[in-house]
C-alpha cells in the first residue's frame, strides 16, 4: 500500500444545507507498507516505511516474511504488480507464490485490510510523513492484535471454502 502526504479524501458528515470543507495537501512524499494477511488464522506480517515499490523491496519483504515462519511452507497469493513477478522471489526455499488474475483487486484480501488503514488517515493533513506513519502503525497494530476481527474482515466465503472451513 502506498501512503503519503497527498490528501486522502473520504466521505464525511456535515450539517444539512452546509457544504463540508476539507483541507487539501499536494505534497508528493510517499512510502510503502508491505503486508501479508491470513484470512484463515487472522495472523499478519507487516513492513512499514519502505522507500520504494520495486523488486528489491518486495524481495526483502518476502525474506522477512519467511524468517517469521522458518519451519513452514508459506503460500502467498499475490497480484501481478511488476515488482512481484521476478523469478528470484520464487526461488526462496519454503515459499510458494500464486498469482491472482490481472485486474482482480476484489480477489485480494489484503486490499480490504489496506482500505481499513486508509480510513485511519482520511481527511487529515499531516505535517510529516513520520506523523502519518505513526497513525498507520497504531492502526496496523490494533488490527493485527485482533485476530478474530481480521478473520472476519478478510475471510471471504470463497477463500474459506478452499480451506475446507465453510460448508
Amino acid at each position: 500500500m502506498r501512503y503519503g502526504l497527498i490528501s486522502n479524501f473520504r466521505r464525511s458528515w456535515s450539517k444539512v444545507g452546509e457544504r463540508t470543507v476539507i483541507d487539501s495537501q499536494q505534497s508528493y512524499e510517499n512510502r510503502y507498507l508491505f503486508s501479508a494477511v491470513s484470512p484463515r488464522s487472522g495472523d499478519s506480517f507487516h513492513l512499514l516505511s519502505i522507500d520504494g515499490f520495486d523488486s528489491s523491496a518486495a524481495h526483502t519483504f518476502l525474506l522477512e516474511l519467511k524468517k517469521k515462519h522458518p519451519d513452514k511452507v508459506v503460500v502467498l497469493v499475490w497480484d501481478n504488480a511488476p515488482c512481484h513477478r521476478p523469478l528470484i522471489h520464487r526461488q526462496i526455499p519454503g515459499l510458494i507464490i500464486i498469482f491472482l488474475p490481472p485486474y482482480s483487486p476484489k480477489l485480494n484480501p489484503a486490499e480490504r485490510f489496506f482500505e481499513e488503514l486508509r480510513k485511519a488517515t482520511a481527511n487529515t493533513i499531516f505535517s510529516t510523513i513520520e506523523e502519518q506513519e505513526s497513525v498507520i502503525e497504531k492502526r496496523v497494530a490494533m488490527l493485527a492484535d485482533d485476530t478474530s476481527g481480521m478473520k472476519q474482515l478478510l475471510g471471504y466465503k470463497w477463500i474459506l471454502e478452499q480451506y475446507g472451513g465453510v460448508n
